[in-house]
């Protein structure tokens, strides 16, 4: 629990499922101390830009009827979840962080929503997110900016994005669980930033539909396939435990594929590897430490091999050859970073574009062979940024929010799946993440290797 008053705020997912399983504890009360708490914090944050108080109300008094009624009401019971406002939620409005979808009430959940309610969890409300999640920092025209709750030294600082309203509630403890995308990072940075635990799964370990912007079929929104969109976007978890966020995967894992735990995996036969860096962009040497400093408690060897240093490169070329369509068709009232990304569309030949998506095949074929079970790099270049500032000095080297993601954003273009936990923190005090990337449908074995720092 948070502190010594009785409230249930702070208290990790499988804890709070267990005692209102058990009846130890109501769902409504659980929901009760958690609204209060984001009465309390968000005005500060600006982490939530829709609560659904009456739903969750509704919710939690069903599930405690339920309970009582000795029903089997899942692994989650109680648990308060946000999820970002990129997501389709039933009856919540879902704005993408856009004035083109402000006054937008989906009337289907995404699927891994849904999965979420189907175990248990009760959904507080949406959270803050870039417009359509378009850049690494967590402000739009709609909403403003969101802080993040840590603030060594007094200074308002960014959670990061475009995840970011997620990693504000998770960490401040209005939320339990987060569901957040990740396109070129947006699970991985924002946890870093705020020194939570986040998974970006294999692409197709959790069902896609539900992403804005994306294809709309009847009251569904589909994710296209013919675009890097909505081939390489995820939806993942953020935790501020490790076990929580497994928990949540398997919850969220769609059902024709096979869930391996953790436990099961013997770290002392895994290859590892480590890298301080991408190789294109420079890292800060506080964070090069400590992701050193992880590699040596792992035993890894150094990465050697060159695909590492092409992914980052690679993504922005297939991103510079994207139509947008799917946001073009949503209307015209944008804010200004997503219209300048709509006026640099430029016709591009259908060739040139095969050809990309090629080399992205060799690509991870030759990273494959060359990383061995697991790589450990870092998550960016550094750590959380003050509130508003666009760049950030590394090296004497001046990086945009782009830049300083360039670990993650080559990890994004292969579609491997990576876990973020905490390894350490700044001298200022400012928490540093790790990336533990493993092999296709091995999340088990990244979980297994991140349980270990």
């Amino acid at each position: 629990m948070w502190g010594n008053d009785g409230s249930w705020v702070g208290s990790d997912a499988q804890t709070i499922a267990r005692a209102v399983t058990n009846r130890e504890v109501s769902a409504s009360q659980v929901l009760d101390d958690h609204l209060a708490h984001i009465k309390a914090r968000n005005p500060e944050l600006n982490a939530l830009v829709t609560v659904a108080r009456d739903q969750a109300i509704r919710a939690a008094d069903d599930l405690d009827t339920r309970i009582g009624r000795g029903e089997d009401v899942g692994p989650l019971a109680g648990v308060p979840f946000t999820v970002k406002d990129l997501i389709a939620t039933a009856g919540v409005r879902t704005t993408a962080g856009s004035r083109a979808l402000e006054h937008n009430v989906p009337s289907v959940d995404a699927p891994a929503v849904a999965a979420m309610r189907a175990a248990g969890a009760i959904l507080v409300g949406k959270t803050n997110t870039p417009e359509f999640g378009a850049s690494g920092l967590t402000h739009n025209d709609l909403f403003g900016y969101t802080v993040n709750p840590l603030r060594p030294g007094g200074v308002p600082r960014s959670p990061g994005g475009s995840s970011g309203g997620e990693a504000a509630a998770v960490a401040s403890g209005m939320s339990v669980v987060g569901l957040g995308t990740d396109f070129g990072g947006s699970v991985r940075w924002p946890a870093h930033c705020t020194g939570l635990r986040s998974v970006r799964p294999t692409i197709g370990r959790v069902d896609p539909d539900g992403q804005y912007p994306g294809v709309p079929s009847g009251d569904h929104l589909l994710t296209n396939p013919s675009t890097m969109h909505g081939t390489l976007q995820t939806i993942g978890p953020m935790t501020r435990t490790l076990d929580d966020a497994a928990l949540v995967l398997r919850v969220l894992s769609s059902r024709q594929y096979r869930w391996t735990d953790p436990g099961s995996v013997d770290l002392a036969r895994l290859d590892i590897t480590w890298a301080p860096g991408d190789g294109t962009a420079p890292v800060g040497v506080e964070i090069v430490a400590a992701v050193a400093g992880a590699a040596r408690r792992l035993g890894a060897r150094p990465y050697e091999g060159g695909a590492l240093a092409e992914g980052n490169d690679l993504f922005g070329t297939l991103r510079s050859v994207e139509t947008h369509t799917d946001i073009e068709e949503l209307g015209t009232d944008f804010g200004a970073n997503i219209a300048t990304m709509l006026s640099g569309v430029r016709d591009v030949d259908r060739q040139v574009v095969e050809r990309l998506w090629a080399q992205r095949s060799d690509l991870v074929h030759r990273l494959l062979g060359e990383m061995g079970d697991v790589l450990v790099l870092p998550v960016a270049s550094i750590p959380a940024p003050p509130l508003g500032e666009e760049l950030f000095d590394v090296g004497g080297q001046s990086l945009t929010w782009a830049q300083a993601l360039a670990s993650c954003r080559a990890i994004s273009v292969t579609g491997l799946p990576s876990v973020v936990v905490p390894v350490g923190n700044t001298k200022s005090g400012l928490p540093i993440g790790v990336q533990v990337v493993a092999r296709p449908w091995c999340e088990h074995v990244a979980l297994a290797v991140a349980a270990r720092l």
